[in-house]
């Protein structure tokens, strides 16, 4: 698939830890209590030492701090990370996914010193954007992305469109422009399976139901509509960009989406890569050199045309199927 010596970007989930409990995320079930199957975990500045060698560092063009399950805001090492990737390649360009509800206006601004991207993750306005991103707080966000755009930051609003918030898309788009986001993007999911999610408290109850936009209701179909057995041919995103996915608990893998270790037992894509591919290897007790020298990123490449993987077609194959999120973006 590439070798250790081509790699060039590294998608990192420095923890699995988030304030926030966002009822697609699955970190937590519905937005109830936290999926029994996920660590909380996060990766310390020394862990990063010892994981990627300086001479790894230094031929990677960019790295990106996001993952499936937390915040890279919650993690106590970001910053000395970042700093740490500064000093040993000046040049690397470094970006973070986050709620941006966390941590005061002094840390983001050091954020910014540090010549690191940022995407926010701002569902709507004051009385929308908590709708989706429970247990976050609107103004706070609003007031950390103003110290670090102040400070000479880059950053992008991504909003997640919903029912309860499609209204409002021109009136956040017209506040990040007055703010001074750089771009503005509008995203369309297709995780609603069934026309609508209950959003559950810990006890499982429905406390709320969410519902999708009308674009959203088409991503759905053809989803569903998709070739389940097809055998599609493969064009693998990361490959193309000759990147790796490594979590906050040490595993590593081609991108996310093959991260499935905090599945539910039984999920469909889950099986389907352990009957497979049968592991998900770990920096924790192998270097990042042993894990390229195991052939297990050729085995993985090796199953797209022959047995497939339902994890890689519905991500990256050729037939007729929409990726988890349509984007429309826009400069601000």
């Amino acid at each position: 698939m590439y070798n250790l010596e081509e790699i060039k970007a590294v998608h990192l989930e420095i923890t699995s830890k988030c304030q926030a409990k966002c009822p697609m995320c699955s970190r937590n079930l519905q937005g109830g209590r936290i999926n029994p199957m996920i660590e909380l975990a996060e990766i310390t500045l020394e862990q990063f030492k010892n994981w990627f060698p300086i001479e790894f560092i230094t031929q990677l063009d960019s790295l990106y701090m996001c993952g499936n399950l937390g915040d890279p805001v919650i993690a106590k090492d970001t910053l000395e990370i970042y700093q740490y990737l500064r000093e040993n390649n000046p040049t690397i360009s470094l970006r973070m996914h986050t709620n941006g509800s966390a941590r005061n206006t002094r840390w983001w601004k050091e954020l910014a010193n540090l010549k690191v991207g940022v995407i926010f993750g701002i569902d709507g306005l004051g009385d929308t954007h908590s709708i989706y991103r429970i247990n976050t707080d609107w103004n706070k966000i609003i007031e950390n992305a103003k110290a670090f755009i102040s400070n000479g930051g880059w950053a992008r609003w991504d909003m997640i469109v919903f029912k309860h918030n499609e209204h409002q898309v021109d009136e956040c788009r017209q506040l990040s422009s007055k703010i001074g986001f750089a771009e503005f993007t509008v995203k369309h999911t297709s995780r609603f399976r069934d026309g609508q999610l209950n959003v559950l408290d810990d006890q499982g109850k429905t406390i709320n139901i969410l519902y999708p936009t009308t674009l959203s209701h088409s991503m759905i179909d053809k989803v569903k509509k998709a070739k389940e057995d097809a055998l599609p041919i493969i064009h693998c995103k990361v490959q193309k960009g000759n990147q790796i996915y490594v979590s906050a608990t040490g595993t590593v893998t081609p991108c996310c989406w093959t991260d499935m270790e905090h599945d539910i037992p039984m999920s469909i894509s889950r099986i389907d890569y352990l009957d497979k591919i049968g592991v998900w290897p770990n920096l924790k007790n192998a270097t990042i050199q042993d894990i390229f020298d195991s052939g297990y990123f050729d085995k993985i490449e090796q199953a797209w045309s022959t047995c497939g993987l339902k994890a890689c077609s519905k991500q990256c194959g050729s037939f007729d199927r929409m990726n988890a999120q349509w984007a429309e973006r826009s400069k601000t």
